[in-house]
């Protein structure tokens, strides 16, 4: 019986995923290594959040506007809030779209939890709202 139930819902997800435009510069690139987000991003990426290890967005909600850890857990300790979330994700605060000298630039990186990489930052790289655009 359960079964039954189970194809409308697999149809209705798939309707909602969407495709790669044929004009993105991710059209020809299948796997995330030939996006760029191979090993040695792996690695840049781990070691990044070493060094920034929380969201840079739950900390900035939270009205801190330090960036080195100790600073910000002092602030927290201070105002007695908790710390920000623990990044998971390093984001490129600007769309690179396949251009590498912008992907490696880490000066364009940010530590974000997942939750603000999935809602804000993926809102952020929709060509059309306009709300980022980034001059």
């Amino acid at each position: 019986m359960k079964l039954s139930t189970l194809k409308p819902r697999i149809q209705t997800i798939s309707s909602t995923l969407s495709e790669v435009q044929s004009d993105s510069w991710r059209a020809d690139k299948r796997t995330s290594a030939q996006r760029g987000y191979s090993y040695k991003w792996q690695q840049a990426r781990a070691a990044y959040l070493l060094k920034h290890p929380l969201c840079v967005m739950c900390t900035a909600n939270a009205g801190i506007e330090a960036t080195e850890y100790m600073a910000i857990a002092e602030e927290c300790m201070r105002r007695g809030i908790p710390l920000p979330t623990a990044a998971t994700v390093v984001d490129h605060s600007v769309a690179h779209r396949g251009d590498m000298k912008v992907f490696w630039d880490s000066s364009l990186w940010q530590s974000l939890c997942s939750h603000h990489h999935s809602a804000d930052a993926q809102r952020r790289d929709n060509e059309n709202d306009s709300r980022w655009n980034i001059a």
